[in-house]
């Protein structure tokens, strides 16, 4: 029991005596200090005590204390659930005791949304939390309030009787809670408790003989709070870019995935970045041809390798028998260079560019351009949906360029597939090979597809595929960039993405979504440093890169030095496949590339004029219509003779004679001038009043500009003014 001692009132001290012992304060006359008494508990009442506090009073360290946020859904459940239990003994007393306690738990739920806002309620420790959280998700607190009120009301009406009834009726409240409270648990997560560091003391020194990194590794990465405790340096030496050395792990707790996962805490004990901490197996040797798998290579850059430019210059090309790569740009450590693989024994390899914006990809597309136009025996097929933005000067150099024309492209892959299948036929029947070997009389073919993610659709995805899979062995393969990794960039199909990065994948700066998608790269592309020009390659070492990079002009004209000496036609066998395939539109890509420039110089002149311009010319890029055979049953029209050319085989006829004429006058037209077209053309004639509020309201546009249209009609000798103002109309 509790016992009280006698309190008395403390005298002070003379000044000097306060620290004697009693018995000298005796004798000298001065009175005997006490300290201050107090209630003390004993026996029982200690128990009880401790009892209380370990309940009603946790400690700061106490796992009630550090866990209240979780706790707290638990004791909101325990009150309702209290409550019911209450409200429901006393609703069974009569049907008027029912109805005022349902009214008195529709008033408290109000009333407790009410009170959650006041200061008092955030102020006060039972209703802090929940008083805070109606602040930072007012939405979500109003349920809970709304899902408690309604159990509550529940149970009062049900009024559960027995051991099974009350059984559900917390079932359910259960399930509820668990389902409200989740939300709630999201936003308090768990806090993590770390350990103390202390670092206001100096670094210890360094043993004798202790490299400066090795010290750092022991104190910051290797210690027991570290992020590889028991790991070492051993072996440093200087190197021209920083530190070499061999890592020790502990055999059996940590690999090379270990390693690559603490790479940014590893970085920042070291005191660099971590694209500059590169970490490989040891590599075999005659002495040791199968080293320790728990001894890597490390390296750490320490001269900003990285943020130099690397200049593109000389030969690109690395040749080894019959094997051909080009050289990208050195690696971060200046230990050898990052390589694409184009030429194999008796294949040709494509790949695969991931880049954002900013990180490089159209500098390392010209690169690669580069080092195929020396190879002196390939020639490049350019893509680009942006209209040669992507690279002006692949685009006005490649063997045939194509811009945003979907028509185009699709005539171009079927062209690819047919040369694929007639250098098959050919290699079997003729050549009696299984592969392909370059030279210049018969040339590789690689189709550089930037911005593929455009090009590539579910409808021509399997085609695509094709050209991997098959054209390996026919001397055809694509080259494709986006800055997207996902299964969106090949047209949903995953077996066209693994053909496409089946020879090479090369990895720039991505966004993490999209890294987290490049699984034939073991580094994380996104965590490389915003530098342009730095990537990651699927073969080879596991390091960063710097890709080479030159300005437009210096590029340009390794081209065209590179071009002096690349094949300018395909062979005769896969030239006529090419054309077969493309509708005849191989033969005709100059023709065709000058009539698009001339359309783009009128839509220029156009829009400098102040001008709607006319749309460009369907026909320009139209693919040929397949053979058609057997009689014809309707009169052949009259004939144009640039119909009868020989690579149209006089296919354009039978186009022409199903071609109807109002349809390829819309075609010609867009904008306003269309609407102007498609009125007259449904209605005849039209006076100009009528023609500006039809295509005012289809066009959404103003007055002045259906003007501007029917003046570049009238001018252009397409519709014509009636005689006295009666109107407008087609003309003849």
């Amino acid at each position: 029991m509790a016992r009280k001692t006698k309190k008395t009132t403390p005298t002070t001290p003379a000044p000097g005596t306060a620290s004697l012992p009693p018995e000298v304060l005796a004798a000298l006359g001065q009175p005997r200090q006490e300290s201050e008494r107090s209630f003390k508990s004993e026996g029982v009442g200690a128990i009880i005590t401790a009892g209380w506090k370990a309940v009603f009073c946790p400690g700061e360290g106490s796992l009630r204390r550090h866990m209240a946020a979780q706790f707290y859904p638990w004791k909101v459940g325990a009150v309702v659930l209290a409550a019911g239990v209450l409200a429901s003994q006393v609703a069974q007393v009569s049907a008027t005791h029912a109805m005022v306690v349902a009214l008195a738990t529709g008033t408290g739920a109000w009333a407790a949304l009410r009170v959650l806002r006041t200061v008092k309620a955030r102020q006060h420790k039972a209703t802090r939390l929940a008083s805070e959280w109606a602040e930072v998700d007012p939405a979500h607190a109003r349920v809970c309030v709304a899902a408690a009120g309604v159990w509550l009301l529940a149970v009062i009406l049900i009024q559960p009787a027995g051991l099974a009834a009350w059984w559900w009726a917390g079932l359910v409240g259960l399930l509820a809670l668990l389902a409200l409270g989740s939300r709630f648990w999201a936003h308090h997560r768990i806090p993590r408790v770390l350990a103390a560091v202390d670092e206001s003391g100096p670094v210890p020194p360094a043993p004798p003989g202790e490299h400066a990194v090795a010290r750092k590794w022991r104190t910051r990465v290797g210690n027991s709070s570290g992020s590889l405790p028991g790991t070492k340096l051993t072996d440093l030496v200087e190197e021209t870019y920083g530190v070499r050395g061999r890592l020790h792990l502990v055999p059996g707790r940590q690999t090379l995935d270990s390693v690559r996962s603490a790479l940014g805490y590893i970085a920042s004990a070291l005191g660099v970045d971590a694209a500059d901490v590169l970490v490989e197996h040891v590599e075999p040797t005659e002495e040791d041809p199968k080293p320790d798998s728990s001894i890597l290579d490390i390296k750490v850059v320490t001269v900003g390798m990285l943020t130099t430019k690397v200049p593109l210059e000389g030969e690109r090309l690395v040749v080894d028998g019959e094997d051909v790569s080009i050289r990208m740009g050195p690696y971060a450590d200046g230990d050898g260079q990052a390589l694409w693989r184009l030429y194999t024994s008796d294949s040709i390899w494509g790949g695969f560019v991931a880049g954002s914006t900013g990180s490089g990809k159209s500098g390392l597309i010209d690169a690669l351009a580069l080092g195929i136009w020396q190879t002196k025996n390939t020639i490049v097929i350019y893509i680009d949906p942006k209209n040669g933005g992507s690279s002006p000067r692949i685009f006005d150099r490649a063997h045939w360029s194509v811009g945003k024309d979907p028509k185009t492209w699709e005539a171009i892959l079927d062209g690819l597939i047919e040369v694929i299948e007639a250098r098959g036929l050919e290699n079997s029947a003729r050549l009696k090979v299984s592969g392909f070997t370059p030279t210049k009389e018969r040339p590789g073919i690689v189709v550089i597809v930037d911005e593929c993610h455009v090009v590539i659709d579910g409808l021509n995805a399997q085609r695509w595929g094709r050209v991997g899979r098959e054209g390996r062995s026919a001397g055809v393969q694509a080259l494709y960039a986006s800055q997207i990794y996902g299964l969106q960039t090949f047209g949903g199909d995953d077996a066209v993405r693994s053909s496409a990065t089946a020879g090479n994948t090369v990895a720039l700066r991505v966004s993490r979504n999209q890294s987290s998608m490049i699984n034939d790269i073991p580094l994380d592309p996104s965590s490389l440093p915003k530098i342009t020009g730095v990537g990651l390659v699927d073969s080879g070492r596991e390091v960063p890169f710097k890709a080479a990079w030159a300005p437009s002009e210096t590029t340009a004209a390794l081209m065209d030095a590179a071009l002096e000496h690349a094949p300018t036609e395909l062979d005769p066998l896969a030239a006529g496949a090419f054309d077969a395939g493309s509708g005849g539109l191989y033969s005709r890509r100059h023709e065709i590339a000058t009539q698009q420039v001339a359309n783009a110089e009128e839509r220029l002149r156009a829009y400098e004029g102040g001008r709607v311009p006319a749309a460009r010319q369907s026909s320009d890029t139209e693919v040929a219509l397949p053979n058609i055979t057997g009689p014809t049953l309707f009169e052949i029209p009259s004939i144009d003779p640039e119909l009868l050319r020989e690579t149209d085989l006089g296919l354009g006829i039978l186009a022409a004679a199903n071609r109807d004429p109002h349809q390829e006058l819309l075609a010609t037209w867009s904008g306003a001038a269309r609407a102007v077209l498609a009125a007259l053309l449904e209605e005849g004639v039209l006076r100009r009043g009528e023609i500006e509020q039809h295509v005012m309201e289809a066009e959404q546009c103003s007055r002045a500009t259906v003007a501007r249209a029917m003046e570049d009609l009238a001018e252009s000798g397409v519709i014509q003014a009636l005689p006295k103002r009666k109107g407008w109309q087609i003309a003849a």
